[in-house]
């Protein structure tokens, strides 16, 4: 034979080219079969010449391109290819339209499925690569449960008869294996999308194809066939195919029978059916490609066939594939059972006809403390083409609030949602509902959020009834709660949602098939109204004269201050006792008040906070609120008045956009011990006390100024702040809280408020203080209470004379000490006073409060009320 020379024979052979070269003769190429027809039949005679001319355009094309093939390289491209495929295929459709179908089975099937083909017979060229049913929007999905009252087995139709160790493992390749299962309502258009493969290189046509069934009452399943073309070398072409199953005459009344002493109870048999393959027109024939079967099935179809146990011989033992790459199987099962037709819940706005689309959102406009009022929505049952489908149930639940996952709100059966309680032993019962939406406010540590629903008047009759007028029995509001901390808890507005979930009719008593609609809440933080500042104003106190009582009381400290130092036992004792009792500015600031305390509760904060204060069951406070919304805001207050005195008070007040007022508001001064015997909480008594509503004025929007807003909600000081500064300030106590003392004054014989004398005249004053019961008795034995009485000019007089000179004169004692270990001491001091100048003037006391535990620190307790005295010249 000729020796073979490499095909470079100009250059020297390397050993690369060596390797690589190959030789037809090493590796023959097998023969590839081309099929070539030439059917022409009878015909027209211009029909015979121009089909003529067209078989000889192909028949050389075809001669041409197989000719020009080489051994080494193939240099036909793909175009040509494409052209000579489909020249053979148009030739073979024309035979097959020209000559008779044969009823073999091998002629009128095509296996699609199995890559190894017997004999010469060539591959199909359409190929099912996947099959799955399209999931319908998240409003029509059925989902599946048990009825109240039976077991759960009759809603799946499964049981477990024994305890199984291998359970998991075996449940976990089960579930692998398990062919999911689509519930379907009838009545209601599905769709089927099935990919498809072409294996040819041109786009196939195919005239036509359609769902294929298998199950019981298949006949019931409409599916109307479809047309279509798949491209070129294309190995994932969707087709939809879309198909519904009618409502079924006979209803669904079976029932579940339930025997006493045993377990034999059995539950109706769910209509189900699968979707068996495709009905495809092709190349003029019509074949059936068949889906491919579940793992279960071939293997129990495959061990009713096999009778032979004997393993297969080790010569063809095959070799582990654990390092072969794995593949995603590509679903190819496709499961349905029908269910009765249910109905559609449609969500629209009471003041449109429009329904809402899936994706829809609300806007929530919220600031901390406000209650948004949704706009009212309608509710409307579609039946369909059917035309039935009723609501049996709807539930109304809040979904997505920080902290709760899924709030019930509203139920149309009402025992059914108790039965489901009790049988749920997770399910808390909701204390809350029965309280006012309001009052959550006046609580800490709560969520950010709360939802209420307002359904008077719906029912389900007026949803299903499509002959009523829209909006009777069929409107529902909702509102939208934010706590007073707020503040940034919801990150991107939140992901709150309304869920309508309803129940529709259910093809046997033991299960229940319902469907949920939902509307997104998008929550957007806005400005409203706030508690800027607090200020305690004791000489707001009516009637106490707090101001210039303590105006003239500083003049008398430094009165005494400046008394001459003259070398008198009496003195020095007193300055002494003084220095023990006050002490020094310096001393009083360095003073650490908490160092000593044994305990900081506020029943032991007695005389160690410096300050002066008026021992009324009231205190005076100025508050501070900062309109910043966009409109005019009302304040009110349900438990009594925004603000004000008594001789004026103030029901509400009007705030403009923008504008900060301060309101003078009376409050009763905290019990430091509450009703169950326990330190009250003076951060939340007194956020509950200063508690406003605001209301702002109406706007409207819209041309025909439709759409009327109005925002409500609650202002409040900040619970966390106002801790803070309870924290760091422990004088707080004393400010808000009930004084330790009660004093009480009086001037004359008969006790009066109000008194007129003349110049000159003496008058006795008479002062009596009590230690309030709440002070414990160790706290008592460190106290110690001093009386001092204070007398300043109200209204000087006309005849008043030069600055210098006191208008008045004390005579007694002036102050007094208070043992207070001594039961019988009467803790009450007097003392006469007389005046030279006409004019109005203020009598009054006060009780200085120390403790052992904290020297130099003074508490000052003004009498609640002041004496009035009106001195007029000596008539002539």
């Amino acid at each position: 034979s000729m020796a073979k020379t490499p095909f470079f024979s100009q250059a020297p052979p390397s050993a690369l080219s060596l390797s690589q070269s190959k030789w037809l003769e090493d590796d023959p190429v097998p023969h590839i079969q081309l099929p070539y027809f030439n059917h022409i039949g009878e015909r027209a005679a211009s029909e015979v010449v121009a089909d003529d001319r067209l078989f000889e355009d192909r028949a050389s094309a075809l001669t041409s391109s197989l000719s020009s093939l080489s051994c080494v390289t193939n240099k036909i491209g793909f175009d040509k290819c494409a052209r000579i495929q489909k020249l053979s295929v148009l030739n073979m459709s024309d035979l097959r339209q020209q000559m008779g179908a044969t009823s073999s089975l091998d002629n009128e099937t095509i296996g699609v499925y199995e890559e190894s083909y017997a004999g010469d017979s060539l591959p199909p060229p359409l190929v099912v690569t996947s099959a799955k049913i399209i999931k319908s929007e998240s409003h029509l999905l059925l989902e599946r449960t048990k009825a109240v009252g039976y077991s759960s087995k009759f809603a799946t139709h499964s049981m477990s008869t024994f305890f199984n160790p291998y359970a998991k493992n075996q449940a976990a390749k089960d579930a692998k294996n398990k062919v999911q299962t689509t519930l379907l309502a009838e009545g209601e258009e599905r769709t089927i999308m099935i990919e498809f493969k072409n294996r040819l290189a041109f786009p196939l046509e195919v005239p036509s194809c359609r769902l294929e069934f298998q199950g019981k009452e298949i006949s019931r399943i409409e599916a109307p066939p479809l047309s279509f073309t798949v491209p070129a070398k294309t190995k994932s072409f969707a087709v939809h195919f879309p198909f519904i199953v009618s409502v079924s005459k006979s209803e669904h009344n079976e029932e579940v029978k339930e025997e006493d002493d045993t377990d034999a109870e059995t539950a109706a048999e769910p209509d189900t059916f699968d979707v068996a393959g495709l009905c495809v027109t092709c190349l003029n024939r019509t074949f059936s490609i068949r889906f491919k079967k579940t793992e279960a099935e071939e293997v129990a179809e495959d061990e009713s066939t096999t009778s032979c146990q004997i393993p297969p011989p080790a010569s063809v033992y095959q070799r582990s594939i654990h390092n072969a790459p794995k593949q995603d199987e590509q679903q190819m099962v496709v499961r349905l059972e029908s269910v009765p037709a249910q109905p559609n819940l449609l969500v629209s706005f009471a003041a449109s006809q429009s329904p809402l689309e899936e994706d829809a959102n609300v806007p929530v406009h919220l600031s901390d403390g406000e209650i948004f009022t949704i706009p009212p929505f309608r509710l409307e049952n579609d039946f369909g083409k059917s035309g039935m489908g009723e609501i049996e149930r709807l539930q109304v639940l809040a979904v997505g609030l920080p902290g709760i996952p899924d709030e019930a709100l509203f139920d149309t059966d009402a025992l059914a949602a108790a039965l489901e309680e009790e049988e749920d032993v997770l399910t808390e019962s909701d204390s809350e509902a029965e309280e006012d939406f309001e009052e959550m406010m006046d609580c800490d540590g709560l969520p950010p959020l709360k939802m209420k629903v307002i359904a008077e008047g719906l029912d389900l009759k007026s949803i299903n009834d499509k002959n009523r007028n829209k909006g009777e029995g069929s409107i529902v509001k909702f509102q939208m709660a934010a706590t007073h901390d707020m503040g940034d808890q919801l990150a991107n507005g939140g992901n709150v949602r309304i869920r309508f979930r309803y129940r529709g009719p259910s093809p046997n008593p033991a299960t229940e098939i319902w469907r949920k609609r939902e509307i997104s809440l998008r929550i957007i933080r806005v400005k409203g109204p706030r508690i800027s500042s607090l200020t305690f104003r004791s000489d707001l106190s009516w009637g106490s004269s707090y101001s210039e009582l303590c105006n003239s009381l500083a003049m008398q400290r430094r009165r005494l201050d400046a008394t001459p130092k003259w070398e008198s036992s009496n003195h020095k004792h007193r300055m002494q006792t003084r220095s023990h009792s006050f002490g020094s500015t310096m001393d009083a600031l360095s003073t650490d008040v908490t160092l000593d305390a044994a305990d900081d509760s506020i029943l032991n904060r007695v005389g160690m906070d410096n300050g002066v204060h008026v021992c009324a069951a009231e205190v005076v406070l100025l508050m501070a609120v900062a309109n910043e919304t966009n409109s005019t805001i009302i304040l009110s207050n349900k438990k009594g008045l925004v603000g004000g005195f008594e001789g004026s008070p103030m029901p509400t007040v009007k705030v403009t956009s923008g504008v900060s007022v301060k309101i003078p508001v009376v409050i009763p001064r905290i019990d430091r011990i509450d009703e169950n015997e326990e330190v009250t909480d003076i951060a939340a008594e007194l956020v509950s006390r200063t508690a406003l509503q605001w209301e702002s004025e109406v706007v409207e929007e819209g041309e025909d100024n439709s759409e009327k807003i109005k925002r409500t909600g609650r202002v409040r000081i900040p619970s966390r702040c106002l801790r803070e500064i309870i924290d760091e300030h422990q004088s707080f106590a004393s400010r808000i809280c009930k004084p330790p003392v009660s004093l009480k004054v009086s001037i004359g014989e008969g006790a009066k408020s109000e008194v007129s004398m003349k110049v000159g005249e003496p008058l006795q004053v008479n002062s009596n203080l009590s230690i309030q019961d709440w002070v414990p008795l160790d706290v008592v034995a460190k106290s110690k209470v001093t009386l001092e009485f204070c007398c300043a000019e109200k209204q000087p007089g006309n005849n008043s004379s030069t600055s210098g000179r006191m208008p008045y004169v004390w005579c007694g004692q002036l102050r007094r000490t208070i043992d207070l270990s001594n039961d019988d001491d009467d803790k009450s001091h007097c003392a006469r006073i007389a005046f030279f100048q006409c004019g109005v003037y203020v009598v009054s006391a006060c009780a200085k409060v120390s403790s052992l535990d904290t020297p130099g620190v003074e508490e000052f307790w003004w009498a609640p009320h002041a004496n009035i005295i009106k001195v007029n010249e000596e008539i002539q």
